[in-house]
This record gives structure tokens, C-alpha cells and sequence, in this order.
């Protein structure tokens, strides 16, 4: 049995690196809702019932403009910014944006926004991106057009992808935010994406991958042709609705259905059916399957990383290519003064349970360079085999938002993240700890 799910685990590891988050859906057509005043701004839609659409001017002179779709709940004196993984629109969030809503305390105290990316949900996509940056460049001019939007004391929640994308936002415009949280993020240094033997072949620019490969980070073009292939298998043409639920029953939410990978890709294998009963998971599925498809997104997240150091794999391609992501270093010492959260769910590879998209060392050497650019930073690792997985802010969605009332109001500890979870168990390593945190990226 331990023979067959290693095997299985090679020949499905790559479906974790395509995923980079999900959430829950947005059945509603892309594109532009109705706008009215002088700057394509619809402020009164997102004041009065929640939600609307700011057109936005291109990133470069030139450009296109955007449409950049807007959800809004709560009316308390605290801003919380909730930013989307890959594959995923605002939507991802209805869960946790209906119980800041719903529970009296989290309605009195936060005000919380989330957008769709360009791409996504009802946004537009009139240009692609060339970098994370151009959606952390989108939403800050969609904050600078949102009527008293807070310049200061914001608090930014990245979810997988949008980890990477909140820490462009923070680049940005540093000034803005106090309070930096991962769920489940890519961490500093970007994600992976490599190739397995299913995977293997030729690329329509003629790239040649093998069983092992990187992709390339020379030529942003070739690399997103690469990404594109790396996914073929399950999306373009063949991202059909039950090719996105595969996908993400094996690889996202597999803790939560208590996933059976012996019986990997047959309805046999998920054998807790409570959550697929949910509109959270249906949702999930329907954003997934209806978003703008993007190799591009793919291909930056694993060329991101705004740490000083490289990240160099171990081994060459086949080609005899070294493969190196640069560090930028552009962290610096921005977070000097600011507080993070990370939170996963540990990977646990042997039962298939927990985070198969983000790896434990991802959030270790994380925890490492926010330290570095002076933040003070508390890692909360989940244990597997619980419930919680790489898509449980769709599946807990008030163990979330619970968790973050009290990174916020500063009374994170290892009982409060536990009860915040609904009781679930788990590491906490505080700020002062420097054995498991690392400077040292070991990825798979």
C-alpha cells in the first residue's frame, strides 16, 4: 500500500502545483457591472448594497482599461483586504465574508473588501498580467478610487496565490498595511512548477520538457507556454467541470472529504460526502471551471521571489539547464513594525492528507525572510488528518475568520489558534523560535 500511494503521489504531485488555491464560485457573467461618476467609479453600488465594478486605467500608458469587480461587508473601524488564489475569483471568500456579516462582533468591528482579480469572477482581462505585480498595481488604484478607503492600519489576507500577490501589494504601498496573513500562501520565494513523466514532451515553441524538469524563467513567454503545457491535461480544452472536480477533490480538499487515493479519480475515493453537499464546494468547482484561463499566473507564481536569496534546483534539467529563480530582495526592511500570520495545514504525503500545494518548507522559509524585512511573524501549523487542507478557508470559513479576529486583536497563542479552529490541534511557533523556521529552500 505504501508502494502504490508513493507511486500515485509522483504521478499526482504536478496537480498540486496547478491549483495554487480555490474557492467558492461566481456564476455571474465576466465583465463590467454598471459605473457612474467621472472616474468610472461605481462607489455607490459598493457603499450601499456591497458590491460593484471600478474601471481602472491600464498599467502601462496605453493599456486597456479594467474593470475590477468589488465585494464589501462589514462597517467596523478595522479594514481587512482579502486577496484570492490562482484559479479563483473574490467568490473565493463568500464563506468567510458571510460571517463577517452575520456574527454581530466581526460586523461592528471590520470592514472587509474583496476583489476579482483581472480574469476572474466579473472582472475583466483586456490585457494579460507580466508579473504578480500587475494585480497588486490593480488593486491598489481600485482602493485609491474606494470613497475614505484607509491609508494606514489595513490588514492583508492572501490566500495560496494571492500571498504572493498581497506581498506586491505591500511593496507597493507599505505604508497602507500593519498586519500581513498567509493562508495557506505561496510563500516569499514563489511556488514550483515542474514536470513529471505524464507531463513530459514537446511544447508548441518547440521546448522540450522531461520527467523532472523546471520550468525556465528566461524567456516569460517560453515560460508560460511551458505552464501551459504543464497543464494540458486539465485545462484549455480540456478544463471540463468534471476535470476541475478531480482536481480538486484529490489535491485541494482532500482532508475535508477524506480522500481515499488508493481509489484516486473514481467517486469511491471521496469518502466523507458532508462537504460536497455545501454550496461553499459546489461554488468552489463553478469559479474554477468558469474563470479566464492563465498559464501566465502559473508561470509568475513560480518565478516570484522577492527574497535576497536565490532559489537554484537542485539538479540540472535534462537538458543540462540550471535552473534558477533570482531573488529580488525587495522585502528589504518593509514590514519593519508590521505583524504576519502564516497558516497551513501540515502535509502529511504517507495518508495523503493536509496541504498537497504548499509545502511545510515553504512556510518555514517564509517565516525566515518576513523576519528578515523586520516583521514580527507567528506561524500556525495545522496538524493533518483533521479536516483542514489546502482549501479549508472555503471549507472553515468561521474557524478562518475566528482565527484572524484574534491574530488582529492580538491574542494569537497556540490555545486561542486552537479553539479559534474548533478545537483542532496544532504547532505554533512564535516569532522568538529559530530552530524550524529556515533560511534554506528545500521545496520537493
Amino acid at each position: 500500500m505504501k508502494a502504490s500511494k508513493k507511486y500515485l503521489y509522483l504521478l499526482f504531485l504536478s496537480l498540486a502545483l496547478l491549483i495554487q488555491g480555490c474557492g467558492g464560485g461566481s456564476t455571474g457573467p465576466q465583465g463590467p457591472a454598471g459605473t457612474n461618476g467621472t472616474n468610472g467609479t461605481n462607489a455607490e453600488a459598493i457603499a450601499t448594497i456591497g458590491e460593484g465594478a471600478i474601471i481602472i486605467d491600464g498599467v502601462l500608458p496605453g493599456d486597456p482599461k479594467e474593470s475590477i469587480y468589488v465585494r464589501k461587508v462589514g462597517h467596523g473601524p478595522q479594514t481587512i483586504v482579502l486577496v484570492p488564489g490562482n484559479n479563483t475569483s473574490g467568490a473565493a471568500f463568500d464563506g468567510i465574508m458571510g460571517f463577517f456579516r452575520s456574527v454581530d462582533a466581526f460586523n461592528d468591528g471590520y470592514t472587509v473588501y474583496t476583489f476579482d482579480y483581472r480574469g476572474s469572477g466579473k472582472s475583466s482581462y483586456n490585457k494579460k498580467i507580466s508579473s504578480l505585480k500587475d494585480f497588486a498595481t490593480d488593486f491598489e488604484k481600485v482602493m485609491n478610487n474606494i470613497t475614505n478607503f484607509p491609508t494606514s492600519g489595513v490588514t492583508l489576507v492572501g490566500y495560496s496565490m494571492g500571498f504572493g500577490a498581497g506581498l506586491e501589494m505591500l511593496i507597493a504601498n507599505p505604508g497602507r498595511y500593519s498586519n500581513i496573513v498567509s493562508l495557506t500562501g505561496i510563500g516569499t520565494r514563489g511556488i514550483r512548477v515542474s514536470f513529471n513523466a505524464g507531463q513530459a514532451g514537446t511544447d508548441r515553441a518547440g521546448q522540450v520538457w522531461a520527467n523532472g524538469d523546471w520550468l525556465k524563467v528566461s524567456n516569460d513567454t517560453n515560460g508560460t507556454i511551458g505552464a501551459e503545457f504543464q497543464q494540458r491535461s486539465w485545462q484549455g480544452d480540456q478544463r471540463t467541470f468534471g476535470n476541475v472536480k478531480a482536481t480538486w477533490d484529490l489535491v485541494v480538499y482532500n482532508d475535508i472529504l477524506k480522500y481515499d487515493i488508493s481509489k484516486a479519480f473514481t467517486a469511491a475515493a471521496v469518502t466523507d460526502l458532508t462537504f460536497t453537499t455545501t454550496p461553499n464546494y459546489t461554488n468552489s468547482l463553478l469559479d474554477g471551471f468558469n474563470i479566464q484561463y492563465m498559464p501566465e499566473s502559473l508561470y509568475y507564481s513560480h518565478k516570484f521571489n522577492v527574497s535576497p536569496l536565490n532559489v537554484v534546483k537542485p539538479t540540472p534539467n535534462a537538458d543540462g539547464t540550471v535552473v534558477t529563480i533570482p531573488g529580488d530582495g525587495r522585502l528589504g526592511s518593509l514590514l519593519a513594525g508590521k505583524k504576519a500570520m502564516l497558516v497551513k495545514a501540515t502535509t502529511d504525503f504517507a495518508n495523503w492528507r493536509g496541504d498537497q500545494v504548499i509545502y511545510d518548507n515553504y512556510t518555514a522559509t517564509t517565516k525566515y525572510d518576513l523576519k528578515q524585512a523586520g516583521a514580527t511573524v507567528t506561524a500556525v501549523m495545522i496538524n493533518p488528518n483533521q479536516g483542514y487542507d489546502h482549501g479549508f478557508p472555503v471549507a472553515k470559513p468561521l474557524e478562518t475568520a475566528r482565527l484572524i479576529d484574534a491574530f488582529i486583536k492580538g491574542n494569537l497563542s497556540a490555545t486561542t489558534a486552537s479553539a479559534a479552529l474548533g478545537g483542532a490541534g496544532i504547532v505554533l511557533y512564535p516569532n522568538a523560535e529559530t530552530a524550524w523556521e529556515t533560511a534554506t529552500f528545500t521545496g520537493f
